[in-house]
């Protein structure tokens, strides 16, 4: 597919496509949530894809501390959390598992400390206190000339950061999103990539999602990707009408 095949506005799945999915791969931030909040409609459209037997996976940047939530309080299989650095799963016996990304540089602890000390004048997520191993800054407090400071600092701190609606996620340690979803796949549910690819879709909002995007054939994006079209390299197969937790909506009622 190319790109000029990418980026089509939602309209409905097909009727190989609904064949085809058995992983439901989502983030969370405005593609879940609307504005910070959890609209009924979405909990609803979570409830829904349960009932159809789909596996659903949360591939989030957002704290430990708020997975912690959605695995005890949403119908979802796991979460992977803090932009790949964790995973929270239901295991056998109802009992919660946690697994820890091996590839978290064993030296984050020193490094994130270091970081947060000479950035101690930028505004932190609000939720930094729930944070096992990432740094997550509020993106909508910095400035285009603080933004590009604050990437160049990262970098010094060996560090990588991703950019999503809401933050700045720094994480150390030579994981992503993707390879994040595939290795813990993988160890938890001995689920390979190619069936990743084949079975599943990914639906996200911000230009942290594209890599997901363009590894997963079907892919869907909340219309803020439509609003910031130019950012992206790789776009996700269709655009909904809505936004956040609509357009979430908006694909789940295309499954029924």
């Amino acid at each position: 597919m190319t790109e000029e095949e990418r980026g089509l506005p939602f309209q409905g799945l097909s009727d190989e496509e609904k064949g085809s999915i058995e992983i439901v791969v989502s983030d969370v931030d405005d593609t879940i949530t609307k504005n910070g909040k959890l609209y009924p409609n979405a909990l609803q459209s979570l409830w829904k894809l349960k009932r159809m037997g789909k596996m659903i996976i949360l591939l989030t940047g957002g704290s430990a501390g708020w997975s912690d939530v959605y695995i005890r309080q949403w119908p979802v299989d796991a979460v992977i959390a803090e932009s790949g650095a964790v995973i929270l799963a239901h295991g056998k016996g109802g009992n919660i598992v946690y697994k820890f990304n091996p590839m978290i540089d064993p030296l984050f602890q020193k490094k994130k400390e270091s970081l947060m000390k000479l950035t101690a004048g930028l505004q932190l997520s609000t939720d930094q206190y729930a944070r096992m191993y990432d740094i997550a800054y509020d993106k909508k407090t910095l400035s285009p000339q603080e933004m590009k400071t604050l990437k160049g600092m990262i970098a010094a701190a060996g560090g990588r950061w991703s950019e999503s609606s809401i933050h700045i996620n720094v994480s150390f340690g030579s994981f992503n999103k993707r390879s994040s979803l595939i290795f813990f796949l993988d160890a938890l549910y001995d689920i390979k990539g190619d069936r990743i690819k084949e079975h599943g879709v990914y639906l996200g909002d911000s230009l942290n999602d594209e890599d997901l995007f363009g590894f997963m054939p079907l892919s869907i994006g909340m219309h803020s990707v439509e609003d910031n079209r130019e950012a992206f390299t790789r776009l996700p197969k269709y655009i909904t009408s809505g936004y956040g937790g609509d357009g979430f909506s908006e694909f789940v009622k295309s499954l029924e």
